[in-house]
């Protein structure tokens, strides 16, 4: 279902403020290595979804991707330190802040080295203003990094995650998140994300302090965010999920080691979840593993009605196989889902599917199967998600309209 045409620039109302997010693909050059075999090794496209600033005075444009699973703004990459001569170019297209320009510049006088996934990046922190092209928002003495060395990264990012306004904040300065509160563009550290289908590249929005009740089926369902986990110390947007299954023809089953805490990550590609529940997907599709962790099935399967199932307790989205595969080539496709025995997260192969409210406030999280039925948005309530119309906080009973599949 697609009713909505492409957001178009930034909208700010009462309390809450939307924000426009293009996605981009570019190779994915590196995955975790996992044991050798035989099977080959393809490109995949690695996916970023990228939001533009104005920043400085007078503002210097420049995107960056939003990322969940991290909390810190930062910009200017290094670009020649890309993979390929088009990496470059696409590094450079996102353009550079540059603090010498910028008669609000501040320098903080203050260093940091952030490790990702994939990549790493050093910073210097400085303070400028940061405002959002086409509205009238401007963020004033804003912390951010930019860097001075970084690799395989190919985009500034904006880290989501808890800053240093909240209790549970790692950060010892105010983040993103924190601003745009502080400063009353928004009424709460509340955000909402609907990342689009994978069939779009225009319909995906970032509704700071507010939602979008058009762009979810059936109610938003809350889960209570868990304190850090797996010996971590880092908070993070973690939810208990229960189960993982897939459903053929009417007939379901349960991967093993799928009852586990995630972390919902719109920073990263793929899903990592334990090898049990990625080999048995790789079983159920017919599929091979390679080197670097890339599960290869026929492309064939987007034409399957089949379904991944991620059950939550009170809530199931169900994705199709059409929207957890991602072409390699004409013939190969690759599973949305790497194995890894030390972290398990949902990224946007799971998150296309949802719709999702992060909020820190009331230290929760509520989801609900993504549609894309038009554009309704208002501010969250004081008293979080749960004071929208039609979300609940606990399940008493689940009807079908809970599990719609959207594809």
């Amino acid at each position: 279902m697609n009713l909505c045409m492409a957001i178009a620039a930034p909208r700010s109302q009462d309390g809450f403020f939307s924000l426009p997010a293009s996605r981009i693909s570019k190779p994915l050059t590196v995955l975790k290595r996992q044991e050798d075999t035989d099977v080959p090794l393809y490109d995949v496209s690695e996916v970023s979804y990228l939001i533009e600033l104005s920043i400085g005075t007078p503002g210097q444009s420049v995107k960056v991707a939003i990322d969940t699973g991290s909390s810190e703004l930062w910009v200017d990459p290094v670009c020649q330190n890309s993979q390929s001569l088009s990496e470059v170019d696409e590094c450079i297209a996102n353009g550079i802040y540059d603090p010498s320009q910028s008669t609000t510049f501040e320098d903080v006088n203050s260093t940091n080295t952030i490790p990702y996934g994939i990549g790493v990046v050093r910073i210097e922190y400085v303070r400028d203003n940061v405002a959002f092209p086409n509205s009238t928002i401007n963020l004033t003495d804003v912390q951010f990094g930019v860097a001075t060395a970084s690799r395989q990264l190919n985009e500034g990012i904006m880290g989501l995650s808890f800053g240093g306004g909240t209790p549970e904040a790692d950060l010892r300065y105010n983040n993103i998140v924190d601003e745009l509160y502080l400063q009353n563009v928004t009424q709460s550290r509340a955000f909402s994300v609907a990342l689009g289908s994978s069939d779009s590249d225009n319909d995906s929005v970032v509704i700071f302090g507010g939602i979008d009740t058009s762009k979810y089926a059936g109610p938003l369902r809350t889960l209570p965010i868990l304190g850090p986990q797996n010996g971590e110390t880092l908070n993070r947007y973690w939810v208990q999920l229960d189960s993982i299954s897939t459903t053929v023809d009417g007939s379901s089953h349960t991967y093993d080691s799928s009852s586990l805490p995630v972390v919902l990550d719109t920073g990263s590609t793929f899903c990592s979840l334990p090898p049990a529940v990625v080999n048995g997907m790789m079983e159920d599709l017919g599929g091979q593993i390679n080197n670097q962790g890339q599960v290869l099935v026929d492309c064939s399967l987007v034409d399957n009605e089949g379904t991944f199932d991620f059950d939550f307790g009170n809530i199931t989205i169900r994705i199709p196989y059409s929207q957890f595969v991602i072409q390699a080539n004409s013939e190969v496709c690759v599973l949305g889902a790497t194995p890894d025995d030390q972290i398990a997260l949902l990224g946007d192969s799971f998150l296309r599917s949802a719709y999702v409210v992060f909020d820190q406030n009331n230290m929760e999280v509520a989801m609900a199967p993504y549609a894309n039925c038009g554009q309704t948005e208002q501010r969250i309530p004081d008293g979080g998600v749960s004071g929208v119309k039609g979300a609940e906080q606990t399940a008493t009973d689940i009807d079908g309209d809970d599990n719609v599949m959207l594809g």
